[in-house]
């Protein structure tokens, strides 16, 4: 026998609930609930009885609801006294009384659509937080429902201001969704799609319009009075008002830097934007176009990037080549520096080197630091870095990592390999006292000795990942062959056949670790992985 799902809702104990949303109980086509390019089925529970156009022919007659005839001519079924058992699972305990008012009700929501039930209720529509919902909303007189119901004057933020967009999922009123990200501002400028709640940006791309201050979690001032565009040039700079990507400042030292923070969006050139140093404020200094900008140090006469105490410098997507002989790329003394999506290149036989960190806060996140004359040296203060290529460097008085002093450093998810011996160490040397460094999730090649950092005060841990010391340099290239693929760019794909996969289940997520890798593809979080910079496709 065909059910008429019609406005009937079963519930325990025997009793029934009108549901007046649903289609069939909207026989004379008033109000009727189906969008436009839906029709009625009338014995239909899910969905209040709508169901697409295509469907329509698939309806049983007795079914059809088309103001009173079918398209055939033939006169349609209203609901009948039988209820048809809902298509999302529904727990609601009554009590006995005069208007039999729920206590409690209770949907499971984990379902890919909406929950389209109603409930006859005793509710007042003025009060859309009506108690006698539940979890629902009053959204007319006497009945209960999702924020997909809200009448068509109501949002919700009429339910809660701190609530104002609707997940069509779950049918609840939250702070965000990813059609909805408006209510998100401040220091939460970002919605998280999993939760619908807003939270901190922690990415340049998710600040598209300026920058993301990635310290205190909000957006640079979308404001055009502080955001810079530069365009390394010799010719008409004095005729360019840095506003626009048609008249960008010819160099990094004609924008006038204060203790606002400022955006620069640096184009590609084939001249050098020359230096930049920050001494206030913070300054957010991103790529602009679909070519990495590059600059170049061999002519500046000093480091190409300086950041001062009390300030701190973003940059993403910037190319950092060479440095005057025996120089620093990137100076940090006392500030902070973040640097995403940066490459350090030098040409692997003369002195120039990456980074140099002196009780300054610095992270690095998907670089490449290849062929230096010296990588990353920290002195003091805190360094993190993860999903990153830190390969061929060593020349001139320093290892990959050169650590000195209580400095606290953190790497993780990196792909560290083909390193120098310089100061005692392929990859770690240890200078002072009071280290602090932990690896973890990583994939290290070092010729022997890897670390210095062995002695009394010194400590070096190293967590998951895989990691191998060997002779010389060309067993160094023997041992990356059979680990990784040929590398392109200098990005080294981890090997994935069954008869060599050293790396495979030796790295495992742990809370703060990055979600993604040097690819941007995400890391499990829930089983092992692979130990380096990036996950295999």
């Amino acid at each position: 026998m065909m059910l008429g799902a019609g406005a009937l809702i079963g519930f325990g104990g025997g009793c029934f609930i009108t549901n007046t949303s649903h289609c069939g109980f909207h026989q004379d086509g008033s109000n009727n609930p189906c969008p436009a390019d839906m029709v009625c089925n009338t014995c239909a529970a899910a969905n209040n009885g709508c169901v697409p156009k295509a469907d329509a022919d698939a309806i049983p007659v007795q079914c059809r609801d088309t103001g009173g005839t079918t398209t055939e001519g033939e006169p349609t079924v209203g609901p009948t006294s039988l209820p048809t058992e809902p298509t999302t699972p529904t727990t609601t305990e009554t009590t006995v009384g005069p208007t039999t008012e729920p206590v409690d009700t209770t949907t499971d929501t984990g379902t890919t659509e909406a929950p389209s039930t109603t409930m006859m209720v005793k509710c007042d529509p003025t009060n859309l937080n009506d108690m006698a919902c539940g979890e629902q909303y009053c959204v007319a007189p006497d009945q209960c429902g999702w924020c997909i119901s809200l009448p068509a004057d109501k949002t919700c933020a009429d339910v809660d201001e701190a609530t104002p967009a609707c997940d069509q999922q779950s049918g609840k009123c939250v702070q965000c969704t990813a059609d909805e990200p408006q209510a998100c501002s401040g220091g939460t400028p970002v919605c998280d799609e999993e939760t619908n709640t807003c939270v901190p940006c922690t990415e340049h791309s998710e600040c598209p319009n300026s920058a993301c201050d990635i310290q205190e979690g909000e957006c640079f001032p979308e404001d055009p009075k502080f955001i810079y565009y530069v365009q390394g040039n010799l010719s008409d700079c004095q005729n360019k008002d840095g506003k626009s990507e048609q008249s960008p400042f010819c160099a990094l030292v004609d924008v006038p830097l204060t203790a606002e923070k400022t955006t620069i969006r640096l184009m590609a050139s084939n001249i050098s934007p020359q230096s930049l140093t920050v001494s206030t404020g913070a300054v957010a200094l991103v790529r602009h176009g679909p070519q990495p900008p590059e600059i170049n140090g061999e002519n500046i006469g000093g480091p190409t990037l300086v950041i001062s105490p009390d300030s701190r410098l973003y940059i993403s997507g910037i190319k950092l080549r060479f440095s005057t002989q025996n120089g620093f790329m990137v100076e940090c003394a006392g500030g902070s520096f973040y640097a995403h999506d940066a490459t350090w290149e030098g040409n692997g036989t003369d002195g120039s080197r990456a980074l140099e960190s002196v009780e300054c806060s610095t992270f690095i996140h998907r670089a490449r630091i290849v062929r230096c004359g010296a990588g990353i040296q920290a002195a003091g203060g805190n360094l993190r870095v993860e999903n990153s290529f830190i390969m061929q460097n060593g020349v001139s008085g320093f290892s990959a990592f050169s650590l000195e002093n209580a400095v606290t450093a953190q790497i993780t998810y990196s792909t560290i390999g083909l390193n120098k011996v310089v100061n005692g160490a392929s990859t770690f040397a240890c200078l002072g006292t009071g280290q602090n460094i932990v690896v973890r999730n990583s994939a290290i090649v070092g010729v022997t000795p890897l670390s210095t950092c062995d002695g009394e005060d010194q400590q070096i841990v190293f967590q998951n990942g895989t990691m191998a010391e060997v002779p010389n340099i060309q067993a160094a290239n023997s041992l990356m062959s059979q680990w990784f693929n040929p590398p392109e760019l200098d990005v080294y794909m981890p090997k994935t056949s069954p008869m060599v996969d050293p790396l495979e289940g030796t790295a495992m997520w742990e809370q703060g670790d990055p979600k993604l890798d040097f690819a941007n593809t995400a890391i499990p979080t829930d089983e092992p992985s692979y130990a380096g910079a990036v996950q295999p496709p």
